[in-house]
């Protein structure tokens, strides 16, 4: 035990509770060494440690401009010395004049700004709420803890960048545990335990000697710098199709109707469309589909599959994309002139996808999706589940299962899922299938297509992956469990 937890823990076995300042002049220690004493012997368990949340306030360049006049002061005084008003153009200062309006000093009238009541008093008090709030964060070097009367100005200045308010915690009083007490009355070890010039100038080291270096003294833990968990999934997954010989594409976030749903033979009534799962913009409410021969090919297709008027202006509507098979559609699309040395092309996507779900364990509103097409010849129903289960061998998923599904742009369809224990819960993976003939057409190929999309932050709820017990643990950033969360595991 070191000399200075020793001098602390004697004292501390006389006191019940001890602030940090009554402890520095009890041991004569410098604060700093305080610090690092108390930090070792409460690693040890010897001591508890209560904290409390402080706010400190610092003002900003703009914020130490206005300790003398803020602008809405120095408006309503030009307003007065013009005579009570003054027309707008003759304002330059945009800021004291919002700020004035809102706090009633002026008024608007005939495109000029008329003093008001409020403002005569105001300019007759010299007294200003913002200001003399500011001044004193300023003389009290930025504590705020005791300016709970001021909150509402605090918060005002705050919104307006004059100020930054930021909470730290702080030791309010140590006190000794059973365990300490235990170590109160251990032997410690006397000597110097830090080479210093002074200490060998002055050769006290002969008289004290040294004190033995110990590898097992209990340190504080060190987190390295890591990835986020789902970060770093995502890159194990783009490997995993890397490796299979795909390439990697893009497309936007904000997309059209056309793409996400009608592309795909989604029909224009179908209920995934509505509010209740899509997120649909209002700025901007529509997006131009630029490809025309596409769009009218699209509208043949539904007219005749789903016997319905099909509506231009429903397809233009812009929305958050709901998954990324939008991507694979404007790649189909693409593709559809392809030569035959460039076929098989194998893509695959990820990015964030939204839907307006219910939230639980495997269900977020905001989630990530990778989706994939094989645009070939002759490719079969067996060629897609192939594809997959080499996926999943990558991800050190032997168990995946397949059965039969519907998607209104796949025939025949499946859907791959596994079961799992932990939640007592089949986990629905991927679903895919045969892109339809009907698509296919319209977009200008007449290819054999293997499509197929799936959750990348729902395959991490698989203990053999990471095991994760919520989805919405992904979004929390807490930072303890990003520190100590376990690591992903994948095998080829």
């Amino acid at each position: 035990m070191h000399e200075y937890e020793a001098r602390v823990l004697e004292i501390l076995t006389k006191e019940e509770k001890i602030s940090i300042s009554d402890l520095e002049k009890e041991t004569k220690l410098p604060k700093d060494s305080i610090l690092w004493t108390i930090e070792s012997l409460s690693i040890q368990g010897a001591l508890k440690i209560e904290k409390k949340e402080e706010r400190h306030a610092e003002l900003s360049e703009e914020g130490r401009r206005y300790l003398k006049r803020f602008p809405e002061e120095a408006l309503i005084e030009l307003i007065k010395k013009a005579g009570g008003q003054l027309a707008l153009q003759g304002i330059k200062d945009q800021i004291g004049l919002n700020w004035a309006k809102k706090n009633g000093w002026i008024r608007i009238e005939n495109g000029n700004a008329v003093l008001t009541e409020e403002g005569s008093r105001q300019i007759s008090a010299g007294e200003y709420d913002q200001r003399r709030t500011l001044s004193k964060i300023n003389d009290a070097s930025g504590q705020i803890d005791n300016m709970k009367a001021m909150t509402e100005t605090i918060a005002a200045l705050s919104k307006r960048n004059l100020i930054a308010v930021k909470s730290r915690n702080v030791i309010e009083t140590i006190s000794i545990t059973q365990k300490g007490k235990e170590l109160a009355n251990s032997p410690y070890e006397k000597g110097i335990g830090q080479l210093t010039r002074d200490a060998i100038k002055s050769r006290a080291w002969k008289d004290t000697g040294f004190r033995r270096y110990s590898i097992d003294a209990p340190a504080e833990p060190v987190y390295p710098a890591r990835l986020h968990p789902l970060h770093e999934f995502i890159n194990v997954v783009r490997r995993a199709w890397f490796e299979m010989g795909f390439t990697e594409v893009t497309g936007p976030i904000v997309e059209s109707a056309f793409w996400n749903f009608d592309a795909l033979f989604s029909p224009q009534d179908h209920p995934t469309r509505d509010m209740q799962d899509t997120f649909f913009l209002s700025n901007p409410n529509k997006l131009t589909v630029d490809d025309l021969e596409a769009l009218s090919n699209v509208k043949k297709m539904h007219q005749k599959g789903w016997k319905e008027k099909w509506i231009e202006d429903i397809a233009k509507q812009a929305v958050l994309r709901t998954h990324m098979t939008s991507v694979s559609a404007r790649t189909m699309r693409r593709l559809a002139k392809a030569s035959e040395v460039e076929l098989p092309a194998k893509i695959f996507s990820v990015g964030p996808v939204f839907r307006n779900e219910s939230m639980d364990y495997k269900h977020v509103a905001q989630f990530l999706q990778y989706d994939g097409i094989v645009v070939g010849n002759g490719l079969t129903f067996s060629n897609l589940i192939a594809t997959l289960k080499r996926f999943y061998a990558k991800l050190g998923m032997a168990d995946v299962k397949f059965r039969p599904s519907y998607f209104p742009f796949t025939e025949p369809s499946l859907e791959a899922y596994y079961y799992d224990e932990e939640h007592n819960d089949t986990i629905e993976l991927t679903g895919g299938g045969i892109i339809r003939k009907e698509i296919t057409k319209a977009l200008g190929t007449n290819k054999s297509i293997l499509a197929w999309g799936g959750g990348v932050d729902r395959l991490l709820l698989n203990k053999r992956i990471f095991g994760l017990e919520s989805l919405q643990t992904l979004y929390k950033n807490n930072i303890g469990w990003l520190r100590k969360r376990g690591r992903i595991n994948t095998r080829d």
